[in-house]
């Protein structure tokens, strides 16, 4: 009998990709036990150059600033579709990352899953071409389709809603046979759940579900005033929880927990973290960034957000999905950010209204809807 095997391909240009490659991999092992997900970094067939440069100058800009990423991500929407602007930059990606058909060959994968847009570019490319046989597959990872995720050379696409379903059918290069809706693939861990007063236990907080419990969040590479929004949390009534992820920047997590020394029995403060289903189950609000991996997991734990300066592009385009849902608010200053934690507090029914509409977002079996189909097609 043979073993499944499936080549997922992820890129590290923010946290996101390669949490949603992981956790398919994950269910595809939960679902078949004989079956092979390899999860690899697509830059580590690219050239050396091209590897050393891509995922880094976007980190630094996204970090640095965020509004000339902004000004990118608005100007490549742009590009014309087929036009001479997107042919070149298809080429010149080829042409870097030329060992992407002898890792093809060479692993002899059933299939390939992308979830980042370089190896689905690449790989769409040469399946188009007849260069390699094996299908590929892509899971795009935000809520809005930008125009470097289409390529009619992709045999399927797994999406996180309806609505980019249909954007991707509106594009014309993908047939809506070829779109389904599975959610964006989290870890698996999200499909089961202990109990809030569990894991608030868990955790070292109050089990009362009456007390407003924050998770503040800065992503896996820490980001934002976590600082000042740490203080706004203080300043409220001491009746508030908190929990407070710094990711893996340690001298932030250390100036973290020098601002709430005296309070650990209410703030509780932590570096970096694989259990973020613990920590969204026991949260009432998630105050953070809006990538896609980030908004599936919250929405999946039924969690709404006040999400913070989101950066220009696709986290822009995430809040605007989960606000217009009713899961969100977007907040532009901590004064902001303040008065809608103390609507939180007087007005307990809004809140609840707030979690309900998150929820009905929520698909917390998406790593399991992907894998499931994945496995089928082979």
């Amino acid at each position: 009998m043979s073993h499944p095997r499936v080549l997922i391909l992820h890129v590290p240009a923010g946290a996101g990709h390669a949490r949603a490659a992981y956790a398919v991999a994950q269910a595809i092992r939960e679902l078949d036990p004989n079956a092979e997900p390899e999860v690899r970094d697509a830059l580590e067939f690219s050239s050396p150059l091209f590897k050393a440069l891509y995922a880094t100058s976007y980190n630094r800009i996204v970090a640095r600033a965020p509004g000339v990423w902004g000004l990118v991500y608005r100007g490549s929407e742009r590009v014309p579709p087929g036009g001479l602007g997107e042919r070149f930059r298809i080429r010149f990606n080829y042409w870097n990352c030329r060992g992407y058909e002898d890792a093809a060959r060479r692993l002899h994968p059933d299939a390939v899953l992308c979830t980042q847009f370089l190896p689905a570019e690449v790989f769409a490319f040469l399946r188009a071409r007849g260069r390699i046989a094996m299908p590929v597959y892509c899971a795009i990872t935000d809520f809005s389709v930008h125009p470097i995720w289409v390529y009619g050379g992709m045999d399927h696409y797994f999406v996180g809603s309806r609505r980019v379903a249909e954007e991707l059918a509106a594009t014309g290069e993908v047939a809506a046979e070829r779109i389904e809706v599975t959610g964006v693939p989290i870890d698996p861990r999200f499909a089961t759940s202990v109990g809030l007063a569990a894991a608030r236990r868990e955790l070292g907080l109050d089990p009362d579900p009456a007390r407003l419990t924050v998770l503040l969040m800065g992503g896996g590479f820490g980001w934002g005033p976590i600082e000042g929004m740490l203080r706004v949390v203080l300043a409220l009534p001491r009746s508030v929880q908190a929990l407070v992820i710094a990711g893996r920047n340690e001298a932030l997590r250390e100036r973290l927990a020098g601002l709430a020394r005296g309070e650990e029995e209410r703030i509780r403060v932590h570096g970096f973290t694989d259990r973020v289903d613990l920590f969204l189950e026991a949260a009432d609000v998630l105050v953070g960034k809006s990538g896609g991996l980030t908004v599936s997991e919250a929405m999946a734990r039924g969690v709404p957000m006040i999400v913070f300066r989101p950066i220009p592009g696709q986290e822009e385009r995430n809040c605007d999905f989960v606000q217009a849902a009713g899961a969100a608010h977007r907040v532009r200053d901590l004064e902001e950010l303040e008065a809608r934690l103390q609507r939180f507090l007087a007005e307990p029914a809004h809140l609840a209204e707030m979690r309900a509409r998150a929820a009905a977002l929520g698909r917390p079996r998406a790593a399991f809807e992907v894998a499931r189909s994945i496995l089928a097609r082979i």
